[in-house]
């Protein structure tokens, strides 16, 4: 009984809304009387596409999936990319939805037809794609945000699920995904899987490469203390990035940096204010030097390329009186941005000390293993001739300094002239905020928990699929954000306005009838810059 009286409402809402354009007087079957006869009128479900639809035209991503894929799968594409941005789910489950409302494809695409576009998405394809899209922000004027998430799988038929690091603390293999995106507004530029194994270090210079085989290069990319390493900082150089790089605080160069400004920082006017903290900052002008340096042995001595920070930002000549340095092979000016925040000191504190322990515990745990790099001067370990467990033992005296002389400090490095002090470093770094949020949307809105797909290729098509649904949500927040109205409302909110939003379809010769929308429905289009969608 329930299905048939919301039947009867709505075929009583689209007799009104013909009556309310063509009158009483209608060359028209009644419907209402003569149920039996042939339909006049059926009511479609036109929100999405009106949105969609017009963003895709925006920014001609119909047009750049039909020059990598052809007109066909594009059409398919897109519509499975509606589906997502729309509802989220499973891409199997898009069948009902694409039967309800319009699509480029014009009809539901079947689970079967789904595996072989993926199938069809060929590598080619899908670098045509990103380089077609990337070419419309070569000249974007803002900094190009850089992040690694993990994504869990079940799947043992994908080369790249690996164990490592996993961001959301679940015991499963995964898949690193690299993204980068605009900094004002997260706009999506490139998303693409790396082996699951891979850290965020080593994930820099193969992402910089790709981006590169397809001609752009970001004008300022930022990145957080994940990628920090001396051989990332180099490669920026070297390929000339224009970057600002946040530091870990544990390594010797970056801590000679933090103990070079120590007095500026102790004066009251380096104090600053920002986010309801209050920072102590300096700033020192350096160069990024790679020479070589003569490197010690029993056998004599042997030259070895290296790269380090010279403090002072000297004249070149002044680098060669480093101890060691024979020749200088480049040099690249730069700065070093240092905050120190008093409130920072205990959350640092108890993260670090955390660290501490998970790493003695596995040490205490394998005879054989070996501290990591950036904790190895805080243990002191003793082996043993026979098999037996090793001695480890905390160096107090090292962890003390770091308490004292290094916790709750922030340390930049970059390149980039418009980032001329500390409080524009930390205020740039601040919005970094936004890449975070699109990593959580595409894993939690968009389907994203769980690689549902059985091979790497496959994996790889359905990731441009969600790249583009992306790109959708992104647009529709960016300009939703800037209504007094619509910023107010949820994601969920949203999508059940436009998906509210239908039109009246006529055989013969009457024209479609799209009924009165809601004040909501008005201000959510008038917002995305579709006014004339009537």
């Amino acid at each position: 009984m329930k299905g048939s009286t919301t039947t009867g409402i709505r075929e009583r809402v689209i007799i009104d809304a013909v009556k309310a354009k063509y009158g009483n007087n209608m060359d028209l079957v009644d419907f209402e009387q003569n149920r039996t006869n042939i339909q006049t009128a059926k009511a479609v479900f036109s929100g999405p596409a009106i949105v969609f639809g017009g963003i895709t035209s925006r920014y001609n991503i119909d047009t750049m999936l039909r020059k990598s894929f052809g007109e066909d799968d594009a059409q398919k594409i897109l519509s499975l990319a509606w589906y997502l941005a729309c509802e989220g789910d499973a891409l199997v489950n898009s069948d009902v939805w694409l039967s309800y409302y319009e699509n480029p494809a014009e009809r539901p695409i079947t689970s079967q037809e789904i595996t072989k576009l993926l199938d069809s998405m060929n590598l080619d394809g899908i670098m045509t794609f990103y380089k077609l899209w990337l070419a419309g922000f070569e000249k974007s004027g803002d900094k190009i945000l850089f992040d690694l998430t993990s994504i869990s799988s079940y799947c043992q038929d994908i080369d790249m699920v690996n164990w490592g690091h996993n961001r959301d603390k679940e015991d499963l293999p995964q898949v690193n995904f690299a993204l980068l995106c605009v900094r004002k507004t997260a706009m999506p530029l490139f998303a693409w899987p790396l082996e699951g194994s891979i850290s965020d270090v080593k994930s820099l210079q193969n992402t910089l490469q790709f981006l590169h085989k397809l001609n752009y290069k970001p004008e300022c990319l930022m990145m957080d203390r994940g990628f920090a390493s001396m051989d990332n900082i180099t490669y920026m150089f070297q390929d000339k990035h224009t970057f600002i790089q946040a530091l870990r605080i544990d390594a010797n160069w970056i801590r000679s940096a933090i103990d070079a400004d120590r007095q500026t920082r102790l004066r009251p006017d380096s104090m600053i204010k920002a986010g309801g903290r209050t920072y102590y900052a300096s700033t020192t002008k350096c160069q990024w030097v790679i020479a070589k340096i003569k490197k010690s042995k029993k056998a004599g001595a042997s030259l070895a390329e290296e790269a380090f920070l010279h403090l002072g930002g000297g004249a070149k000549a002044d680098v060669c009186d480093i101890k060691g340095c024979e020749e200088i092979i480049s040099q690249y000016p730069c700065m070093v941005h240092v905050l120190f925040c008093q409130d920072l000191v205990g959350n640092q504190w108890d993260v670090f000390m955390e660290k501490l322990n998970n790493e003695y515990e596995r040490l205490l745990a394998n005879a054989t293993a070996e501290p990591i790099s950036e904790l190895k001067k805080y243990f002191t370990i003793r082996k043993y001739k026979w098999p037996r467990k090793n001695n480890v033992n905390f160096n107090m005296e090292q962890i003390a300094l770091h308490r004292n002389n290094y916790a709750g400090h922030i340390c930049f490095i970059t390149n980039d002239k418009t980032i001329a002090v500390a409080s524009d470093a930390l205020m740039e770094y601040s919005t970094r905020d936004y890449i975070e949020k699109d990593f959580d949307e595409m894993k939690n809105d968009l389907d994203m928990r769980r690689i549902r797909v059985h091979t790497d290729d496959r994996m790889k098509s359905r990731l441009l699929i969600q790249f583009i649904a992306e790109i959708y949500l992104r647009e529709i927040r960016v300009r939703l954000n800037a209504s007094d109205v619509c910023k107010k409302l949820t994601r969920k909110q949203i999508s059940s306005h436009i998906k509210g939003i239908y039109k009246i379809k006529f055989t013969r010769k009457y024209k479609d009838v799209m009924p009165e929308l809601s004040k909501t429905q008005r201000e959510i289009l008038e917002a995305l810059g579709f006014n004339d969608s009537r």
